[in-house]
């Protein structure tokens, strides 16, 4: 009798430590992380996602939970231990994620999403930076990620490779008007708000003549491109008050004279498109 007790017992215990038991402990600790996760309880959540990636490390699910959890108690620009604690547990698993077979194409965009916005609420821009360079290496002609990383030195003050990456993307792009308008405006704004940390050297052999390139590329696209016209009156303006600290003052007054010209043009193209509303305004009523 005793022997038979004994018997069941083992047999117990290999049922349970079987592969098929496994995957059912599995589904169970899945089920209650699931249930802590929607009840906001993210720690407790996180250990039992934890405990699922005892038994499966590969377990794409629960990485994406445990990065999700980190995320949700993330305070976003919060200098505090335990907010820097969330991101960098947020961007492990995130970095894991990259790294698996994502379920589908849109999950893996999300987690990239999510990489790079945790990334630059964190104020981790040359981590975000790199990760995008080497997503162009990977695919050199993507405009899109040109465009991101043109963005990324933008906002971390990296005006050359900004430019660099701005200016690319237009060349990828020529056809694209918005894209020549922004590589302009960000000649006017360098050389508008450098003020004295921007000498007027680099703005008459570099940023004037490029920027103002770049608009008439703009311009020569839609002749009634108002922004664009706009702003190629503001930096023939920079150009005029440059020329005009040289002493150059015939040459400041032509330049004057032209941005006044642009600036016209930008007034009689924006009571053009004010008058093609009001007429399609009228048609449709």
């Amino acid at each position: 009798m005793r022997r038979s007790v004994v018997a069941v017992l083992l047999l117990g215990v290999l049922l349970v430590s079987a592969p098929g038991c496994q995957g059912i402990r599995e589904r169970m600790a899945m089920k209650k992380a699931h249930e802590l996760y929607k009840a906001q309880k993210y720690d407790e959540a996180i250990k039992k996602y934890k405990e699922i990636l005892v038994m499966d490390p590969g377990n794409y699910t629960a990485t994406y939970q445990i990065a999700m959890s980190n995320l949700a108690m993330y305070h976003p620009g919060s200098a505090h231990e335990k907010d820097k604690a969330y991101a960098a547990a947020s961007i492990e698993h995130l970095e894991k994620l990259m790294a698996m077979q994502a379920p589908d194409k849109e999950t893996q965009e999300r987690v990239v999403k999510y990489y790079l916005s945790l990334l630059a609420s964190a104020e981790m821009s040359d981590k975000a930076i790199a990760f995008m360079e080497k997503e162009l290496a990977k695919d050199p002609k993507n405009i899109e990620t040109v465009l991101q990383l043109a963005n990324l030195y933008a906002k971390k003050g990296d005006f050359p490779n900004a430019w660099r990456y701005f200016l690319k993307r237009a060349e990828m792009d020529p056809k694209n008007k918005e894209a020549w308008y922004t590589v302009g405006v960000v000649a006017w704004e360098r050389s508008y708000k450098g003020k004295e940390a921007v000498s007027d050297s680099e703005r008459e052999q570099t940023l004037i003549p490029q920027g103002l390139a770049a608009f008439d590329k703009a311009i020569a696209i839609d002749p009634d491109y108002f922004d664009a016209l706009v702003y190629a009156n503001l930096l023939y303006r920079e150009k005029a008050a440059v020329l005009g600290r040289q002493q150059r003052l015939e040459e400041a007054e032509v330049a004057f004279t032209t941005a006044k010209g642009f600036a016209e043009r930008a007034q009689a193209a924006r009571k053009k498109q004010m008058e093609a509303e009001k007429a399609k305004a009228g048609a449709g009523a």
